[in-house]
């Protein structure tokens, strides 16, 4: 992923980890009764991560699809968590498709 990509991202992970936010989350967690656990948290954490992400690309002026994985970086990155997984042991087959597939 290009580097100006993971420093954004990052500053929106600092966003959301402010005590204002992790207290709606667990505020909202409460209320609808679930666990601050398991893909439900991680699924409004993700919700909360994209919007800080949109919000900051607003803020900065700049188009929020920008950040959007190019198909190169995509495959970039799907083949580096193919070899993190390897290393880790986990048996790992990459099909290879034509690109209009």
């Amino acid at each position: 992923m290009s580097d100006w990509k993971d420093a954004h991202a990052n500053a929106a992970s600092e966003s959301i980890e402010h005590p204002m936010v992790e207290g709606v989350i667990e505020e909202f967690m409460g209320n609808v009764g679930l666990a601050d656990v398991g893909l439900p948290a991680y699924g409004i954490r993700k919700v909360a991560l994209y919007a800080a992400q949109v919000a900051r690309a607003h803020a900065l002026g700049f188009d929020p699809e920008l950040l959007r994985l190019t198909a190169a970086e995509c495959g970039a990155e799907q083949l580096a968590l193919a070899e993190r997984a390897a290393t880790l042991g986990i048996p790992v087959r990459v099909i290879p498709l034509e690109p209009s597939e």
